[in-house]
């Protein structure tokens, strides 16, 4: 039997789609259903939540619906509805798409105050003047109470039981939900999770996790600098270098801007954690802090521009709702203080207990450095409030439910740890958990590869996962040799047959190949579409499934500048059309970031001599 919230179904208003929702369903259905703010309180004030219901695509019997939940805390489930109708469409025959945007979130009321207006820095602080300005309401903006939402607006639309997906935030919603309304589940996924009530109160699992991936990125490359070394201590090293004395000066971020880097151990830190979103990490890190110890500190600079937060606002509360963040996780999540410490007191418990941490939990940073990460950090809730009335996200001793569950993780994810997402998959009795190779956050959603929403599809199908193989084919990050600082520090590949060149050409080459690897990999942290070379030129893109870049005498290796068109497919191909100036030489430059251990094929024509040679994908 179905567990409900009361016993009457909440009141529903229909409104008109957005538009970019009836373009992707015409029948498209969207509303709001009225829900109590305080969630013990039914007569009390109420707030509205947003939904949008996509209808089956044919008229056979629903089976279920496929609910699907966004992440974060604070992102709106419904901005991101195109990846989210293209992984349900495979399913569309018999089951239609409920996708609800959270309270305080997107179109449910997103939650704003004036304290994240205009920036983040100074999180702790900034997040404690937050707190003050919601006054009492921010204790209802809790999982606890988004996951009563939820079954409102399942019973308001009349629909009985649910496939649910949730990725990120949204798996944690989504065992929530599981646990509070068993009685509703066909099925359940977890894409990237992480256990409830939280994670390790001083993120112990995902430094720990980031020591993992990096082992891994390196021991599946055969040109990490660091192979035959363990990558963490040479890591570990650099770390005491900018603990002592900062690296500064400056560097363009993801957008091309040049901004001023001071690289600290705490920035450092930030950089380090950086590689649930961004793969940069995993293949540049390692040449970057190499490249520190003989004086060339623009890599690294770079890299850092790219992944600390100078300052995360001011952001639409509609996009992504930083007050939602903190109400939710300081209010959900396990804090190094006790809940019912005075604000005054907290620092000195939240000290005292990072001090209790075995030496090298934190490895290779510092627990200061660990914990003092200025954004969305350990000590983000220190002058939160705590909740007038604990709401915890399940009542204390539930009872996990024996529905058909699948719980998806990559080896690289540095916020949902794999081994938390083991934990998630041990309390649910009839659980499978899938680890995928090579791959970080969030891995069915957005998945171009092709393994992931295969099988997602086929576990709500049929309820079973079947030949999971696939999960152990992604391929491998290029980690990166060396940066070099001249032509000739680049390997000269080798050559094939029909091949009429010099080293010097080839080696000419393979810089081109070099350059155009170095701008697609700017891409995961582009926002703007154009960029500029490490040395400099620019850059532009444009394109979705398949990207389109524009080189303009960029510079990736000093005094190789390279212009031309390189196309790049999502699934893997890479086809670069280009010509280094004043060199006289044109290249057609060929690999696939689909497949492992990928080569590419690099011909052309220098100063009348054919070029075809060979070398490992850049």
């Amino acid at each position: 039997m179905v567990a409900v919230a009361s016993p009457a179904a909440p009141a529903l208003v229909a409104v008109r789609c957005p538009a970019e929702a009836r373009s992707l369903d015409r029948r498209v259905q969207c509303g709001f259903v009225r829900v109590p703010l305080d969630r013990s309180n039914p007569s009390g004030r109420t707030i509205k939540v947003y939904f949008e219901r996509y209808p089956r695509q044919t008229a056979a019997r629903r089976i279920a619906t496929v609910l699907s939940i966004e992440g974060g805390p604070g992102f709106s489930t419904t901005a991101d509805r195109a990846a989210r109708v293209t992984l349900w469409r495979p399913l569309a025959a018999r089951r239609p798409l409920l996708l609800v945007d959270l309270r305080g979130t997107g179109r449910s009321g997103a939650l704003a105050c004036r304290a994240f207006a205009h920036s983040s820095r100074g999180y702790p602080a900034r997040a404690g003047r937050c707190a003050a300005q919601l006054g009492p309401r921010r204790d209802y903006y809790s999982t606890a109470a988004s996951v009563e939402d939820l079954e409102s607006v399942l019973q308001a639309l009349d629909l009985g039981r649910v496939d649910l997906y949730g990725d990120s935030y949204g798996s944690y919603a989504a065992q929530a939900f599981a646990v509070r309304y068993p009685g509703r589940l066909r099925s359940l996924v977890l894409d990237s999770t992480y256990i409830l009530p939280g994670s390790d109160p001083a993120w112990a699992d995902l430094i720990a996790a980031f020591r993992r991936g990096l082992r891994l990125a390196c021991s599946r490359w055969p040109l990490c600098p660091v192979r035959g070394r363990d990558p963490v201590a040479v890591v570990a090293a650099f770390a005491t270098r900018v603990r002592a004395g900062p690296l500064v000066g400056f560097a363009p971020d993801g957008d091309g801007n040049r901004v001023h880097v001071r690289l600290d151990e705490r920035a450092l830190a930030e950089v380090v954690d950086s590689g649930y979103y961004y793969p940069g990490l995993w293949r540049e890190l390692p040449a970057a802090v190499l490249a520190v110890r003989h004086g060339y500190r623009a890599p690294i600079l770079r890299l850092a521009a790219e992944t600390v937060t100078v300052d995360a606002g001011p952001a639409a509360p509609s996009s992504y709702s930083e007050a939602l963040y903190a109400a939710v996780t300081c209010h959900d999540y396990p804090q190094l203080w006790d809940p019912l410490t005075p604000v005054p007191a907290r620092a000195a418990e939240a000290r005292a207990r990072l001090a209790a941490y075995p030496p090298g939990t934190f490895a290779p940073l510092s627990r200061a450095a660990w914990a003092g990460t200025d954004y969305e950090g350990v000590l983000a809730c220190l002058r939160w409030p705590a909740p007038a009335e604990p709401d915890p996200p399940i009542p204390p001793g539930s009872s996990y439910p024996d529905a058909p569950t699948l719980v998806l993780n990559g080896d690289l994810d540095t916020i949902t740890s794999s081994s938390g997402a083991r934990e998630v998959a041990r309390r649910f009795p009839d659980s499978t958990f899938v680890e995928f190779a090579n791959s970080s956050h969030v891995i069915a959603l957005y998945d171009h590869v092709g393994c992931a929403s295969a099988l997602y599809h086929r576990f709500v199908r049929s309820l079973a996962v079947g030949d999971a193989s696939c999960s152990r084919r992604t391929p491998e990050t290029h980690v990166l040799a060396t940066f070099p600082r001249s032509i000739s520090g680049i390997t000269v590949p080798r050559a094939l047959r029909g091949d009429r060149s010099r080293p010097s050409d080839r080696r000419l080459a393979a810089a081109a190949a070099e350059t155009v690897a170095d701008v697609l990999q700017r891409w995961w942290v582009n926002y703007d579409g154009t960029g500029v070379g490490l040395h400099g030129g620019s850059w532009r893109y444009d394109g979705d499934e398949t990207v389109v870049f524009r080189l303009d005498s960029v510079r990736f290796v000093p005094g190789v500048p390279v212009s031309g068109t390189v196309r790049w497919s999502r699934r893997g191909p890479v086809r670069a059309d280009v010509r280094v100036a004043g060199e006289a030489a044109t290249f057609r430059l060929r690999w696939s970031l689909g497949v492992t251990r990928a080569t590419a094929i690099l011909r052309g024509d220098v100063g009348g001599r054919s070029v075809s040679a060979a070398m490992l994908a850049p």
